[in-house]
């Protein structure tokens, strides 16, 4: 890192642009789940990741901005959120999160609240965006979520379009 001191005195460092890649931090880059939620949600959220994907390091980001120094940092195998988050343009972090997402294969994946929503969601975020649709029945949701993660498992490496689940 470069660092100098201006005339009065103050140090400056030079700041690299958002693109230059950082290291990954953790040995399980690549590998782990982050959920980006309220805190209030934390739990129902773990309890479907940990159902769907047990064997799968899961960790939290706390805001938009979070999560993208994650991505950025942590490059995880999958993303999950909703678009309930309070005091955020939920599409505009999507639209982020899906762009270093692409670069680094992580899996973005939305739950919808409503079905009726899909059309109006899937027009505003880019085709990498996975959509899982609403249900009641929490072992199908995981079951959803478990075919989600391990199809971008077996897609690795390549750059086919995630369809949406339309169950």
């Amino acid at each position: 890192m470069k660092t100098w001191t201006v005339r009065a005195g103050r140090p400056r460092m030079l700041v690299l642009p958002v693109e230059t890649p950082l290291p990954a931090r953790s040995p399980a880059a690549g590998e782990g789940l982050l959920i980006v939620c309220e805190d209030d949600e934390r739990s129902a959220l773990a309890a479907l990741a940990g159902r769907a994907v047990p064997a799968m390091q899961t960790d939290f980001a706390r805001d938009a901005f979070d999560a993208l120094i994650r991505v950025g940092a942590e490059a995880p195998a999958v993303v999950l959120t909703h678009l309930g988050l309070a005091g955020m343009d939920a599409f505009g972090m999507l639209r982020a999160l899906a762009g270093h997402a692409r670069e680094q294969g992580t899996l973005v994946i939305v739950l919808l609240e409503a079905e009726c929503e899909r059309a109006m969601v899937r027009a505003r975020l880019p085709d990498e965006v996975l959509l899982l649709g609403p249900t009641d029945d929490i072992a199908e949701l995981a079951g959803r979520l478990r075919a989600c993660v391990e199809g971008r498992r077996n897609r690795v490496g390549t750059t086919t379009a995630i369809l949406d689940d339309h169950h």
